[in-house]
């Protein structure tokens, strides 16, 4: 591109009017150059990025600020990257302010724009990019920004709050719809397995392909609702003004279709039609009723209502001066953030009397829902699930080859979703307690054993013979596979009961073999994996994703240990990242990947393999033979943010002590919840609202319940900002 096209980029990104203007912008930007980042590049960046043996091969020597020049603007777009990510300076160096950062980055950002470059500024939205935001800037208890509410958002609802929806429907119309295994109604959105919180309000769109099949679901429960109300039902609810309006069949009238809108919406909503929509709906049924009669306007009624944006999102706009959710907007808010429904009767009744209007009111409603035994909260044992990704264990493929090693004879025979059933029912027992939450599920030594889905625990006799046939071939003591529980009988078997752990064999969710299996490969273990989710889900910090130009696979060498193929990731190029994810997830070498406790590795032996006796006739091995090697077990923590944690560890339960012991690890917890909570990722102005979640499990001795009901009556929560941010 010549330097008069890059010009003409300029003129069209700034703005600006003549090319003679253009020049002297880019004038004026050299002189903000030389004012403005110049000293910061000194001070920050030349030590490693100067013109001798620069690290990376980048050198900042010698640069003018010029970005009409390709290097200059290559070079400069990624010091942007790196500086705005927090990546540079390392965290060992020496550091700008936050005011510095931003002003530079602010700077750069301008600079890029204007030489014709598109930057994507919704990246940081995803929630991948949760804890670039500095974490001792949000914990310092310091105003850095002024605080404020979440921006306006549409938040689509969860498949699993719009299926409870139509399947509640089905039960209270008694529409008689086989609505489950392959005839249920399903949400027409389904999330993409990924190592993150995957509700998030900026995440998802709903498209043309979603309005199709939305258009699908609800046509055909409209007409299961038509059916329903063709005569007049003797049992069971309904709608009796849409009982009146189908069977007038083709002479309904207009005043007939009106009549039915306001107890339609009332049976579906639980609530009455607004004016804007009194005159909508009825401009539409009036004009139905003409053209398909009573029968044919209840239909398209019903297939507009089953479309209505309720059903889709939650609407969280502002309204009033104080910007605070309007009350019927803000008990769904609270109803969805814990139950995945719409408000129960106590919950829409303190919205309609004007009973949220104050943190307090809130703070009432909420503690009452999480408080409440009899109402489902099936979000919260969720965001422990995807919090701690133990619920992907079954899609980590095993082949039967591997699994016969394990002992078990065909694919159908391993079942990781035990595993996970068992892991939800230890998450749901400590949240019973709900003291010291989080560190009772880093350092438990209960397990359960065998289970079924928490959402399915009606036991038969017949169900509980199955399992323990499967798992007990004798009334002798036995132990459970992967848990190493002994057992005495299959008698003492029992599925709410809560075994012991073997004693130095494990402690708690990230020794169970739910979470191992699911931080684990087809063959192997996954070391990396595990590294990174400590790293990231107890630590805060940040790992770059990987570059498109890294063959990130391991020596297939069968015959060395892991740990030993691992070491290719100790070049020069790799380590700067690898080295915070590897040394954390090494020591869970202890555990196989099936989960299984070990104190040996087992690889390949070359010698006993090639060994004659095991060659055929044409010199090929008849098998592959093994032997057990020594496990290395050991680990370290290094570049934290507190160094109480650094250090080097012999095995996995020191280093889960050290972690479960850490404030620091607490704090970062309080920000994934926030962000599963909410539904984003924090920003500066969320920090006082961090730190009262965070004061508020510490000061409760870690209650779970503590800390939801302060994100739940927290500003960023209750109030929407009235101007556009970063935020969303």
């Amino acid at each position: 591109m010549t330097r008069h096209a890059i010009l003409m980029l300029f003129v069209f990104w700034a703005g600006i009017s003549t090319i003679a203007e253009a020049q002297e912008v880019a004038a004026q930007r050299a002189v903000d150059f030389s004012r403005e980042l110049s000293p910061f590049v000194k001070r920050f960046c030349v030590d490693c990025h100067g013109a001798k043996n620069p690290e990376g091969k980048v050198s900042l020597a010698g640069l003018t600020g010029d970005l009409s020049k390709p290097r200059e603007l290559q070079v400069w777009q990624a010091v942007y990257e790196k500086l705005e990510g927090r990546e540079m300076p390392p965290r060992d160096a020496d550091q700008p302010t936050d005011a510095d950062r931003a002003q530079v980055a602010k700077w750069l950002a301008a600079s890029i724009r204007a030489a014709g470059v598109v930057l994507d500024d919704g990246k940081w939205l995803a929630p991948i990019k949760g804890n670039y935001v500095d974490h001792q800037t949000l914990f310092s208890g310091k105003a850095v920004v002024d605080a404020g509410g979440t921006n306006p958002r549409l938040w689509r609802l969860t498949g699993q709050a719009y299926e409870d929806y139509f399947d509640k429907l089905n039960k209270h119309f008694l529409l008689d719809r086989r609505n489950y295994g392959e005839f249920k109604l399903t949400a027409p959105w389904n999330f993409t397995p990924q190592p993150n919180f995957v509700d998030y309000a900026s995440a998802h769109r709903v498209g043309e392909a979603e309005i199709e099949f939305l258009l699908r679901n609800a046509s055909s429960f409209a007409q299961s609702m038509v059916k329903r109300h063709s005569k007049m039902p003797s049992y069971g609810n309904y709608i009796k003004e849409l009982v009146t309006l189908i069977k007038a069949g083709d002479g309904a009238t207009p005043e007939q279709a009106e009549a039915a809108l306001a107890p339609t919406f009332q049976g579906l909503f639980q609530r009455a039609p607004t004016a804007s929509e009194t005159q909508r709906y009825g401009a539409f049924l009036r004009k139905t009723v003409a053209t398909a009669g009573g029968a044919g306007a209840a239909e398209q009624l019903l297939i507009a209502l089953f479309c209505n944006k309720e059903l889709i999102h939650r609407v969280e706009l502002p309204t009033g001066p104080t910007r605070q959710l309007a009350p019927r907007d803000l008990a769904r808010a609270i109803s969805f953030a814990l139950t995945d429904r719409v408000p129960d009767e106590p919950l829409a009744k303190a919205a309609d009397e004007g009973k949220l209007a104050t943190r307090e009111e809130v703070e009432t409603q909420v503690k009452r829902i999480l408080e409440d035994s009899a109402i489902a909260k099936p979000r919260v044992l969720r965001f422990f699930r995807e919090y701690f990704a133990y619920d992907s264990a079954p899609n980590v493929f095993k082949d039967e080859v591997t699994l016969k090693k394990l002992g078990v004879r065909e694919a159908r025979g391993w079942n990781p979703d035990y595993f996970v059933s068992d892991a939800d029912r230890i998450v749901l027992a400590v949240l019973a307690e709900d003291k010291a939450v989080l560190r009772q599920l880093l350092t438990t030594t209960k397990t359960f054993a065998m289970t079924v889905d928490p959402d399915d625990q009606k036991h038969t006799k017949a169900d509980a013979y199955r399992l323990k046939k499967a798992n007990f071939e004798a009334d002798e003591q036995t132990t459970i596979k992967l848990y190493e529980v002994a057992i005495a009988t299959r008698a003492d078997w029992d599925p709410n009961r809560q075994y012991d752990f073997p004693p130095e064999h494990r402690l708690g969710l990230l020794t169970h073999p739910a979470w191992l299996v699911a931080q684990s490969g087809n063959f192997d273990n996954h070391a990396i994996h595990r590294g990174r989710w400590i790293r990231e889900r107890l630590l805060g910090g940040r790992i770059p994703e990987l570059p498109i130009t890294v063959n990130a696979m391991l020596p297939d060498e069968p015959h060395r240990t892991l740990r030993d193929r691992m070491q290719v990731t100790r070049e020069t190029y790799c380590w700067t990242c690898h080295k915070q994810m590897d040394p954390l997830g090494l020591p869970f070498e202890q555990f196989d990947h099936f989960g299984q406790f070990r104190k040996e590795e087992m690889v390949v032996d070359r010698e006993a393999t090639a060994d004659k006796k095991n060659l055929n006739k044409d010199g090929v091995p008849r098998e592959t033979r093994h032997k057990q090697v020594p496990l290395d077990t050991t680990g370290e923590v290094g570049g934290s943010i507190d160094p109480k944690l650094d250090g080097p560890v012999k095995d996995p339960f020191e280093l889960i002590r050290r972690l479960a012991d850490s404030e620091h690890v607490e704090q970062v917890f309080v920000r994934h919840a926030f962000r599963y909570f909410l539904g984003r990722n924090e920003t500066l102005a969320d920090g006082p609202a961090l730190v009262a979640a965070h004061q508020a499990y510490s000061t409760s001795g870690g209650s779970m319940n503590a800390l939801i009901t302060s994100l739940l009556t927290s500003e960023p929560f209750m109030v929407r900002t009235t101007n556009p941010s970063e935020k969303e």
